[in-house]
């Protein structure tokens, strides 16, 4: 029983929405997002790709504080800008719930004829439901998804591929 549980979580917190990338069209936009202080990848028009913490967004360029110095590229130097996102929250959400129904589904269908205890019931929800939330958590952690900033306008395709 408890495998399919586990399998359940697994699914689960593996389920992360796709929602539509709409990546802003000019760094005026991107500078609306309010941005400073966030963690960003740059990527160049040359494909080198440089994280770092936003420290200024003009019309034309963009400020990064890398490695304790400060880089600034000009707008058209600039591929891509890119925010990855980590799902721990989300899957300690769903593995507490997980947990919590199969610690209670247990504990009511495991019961002698005599009845079943409310402390039971209780205990094993909240044990069952703490391991879930934990094992969601690490699951979350593992799934890593990159949502596109900004994309430089161009009159040919470009191929953008997440490495993980």
């Amino acid at each position: 029983m408890i495998t399919v549980v586990l399998a359940g979580v697994l699914v689960a917190a593996g389920a992360v929405p796709s929602m539509a990338q709409v990546a802003t069209p000019t760094f005026d936009d991107l500078r609306a997002e309010g941005l400073r202080g966030e963690i960003v990848y740059v990527t160049d028009q040359g494909g080198m790709k440089v994280k770092g913490r936003v420290i200024e967004i003009s019309p034309t360029t963009i400020t990064l504080l890398v490695k304790g110095d400060w880089r600034q590229w000009l707008a058209t130097d600039v591929s891509w800008v890119t925010q990855r996102h980590r799902h721990a929250g989300r899957g300690a959400v769903m593995g507490l719930a997980f947990g919590a129904f199969f610690g209670a589904i247990l504990a009511l269908t495991d019961s002698p004829k005599g009845g079943v205890k409310g402390e039971d019931v209780l205990f094993l929800t909240a044990f069952c439901g703490g391991i879930g939330g934990g094992a969601g958590a690490a699951m979350g952690a593992a799934i890593r998804t990159e949502r596109v900033l900004y994309a430089a306008p161009s009159s040919s395709a470009h191929v953008f591929s997440l490495r993980f």
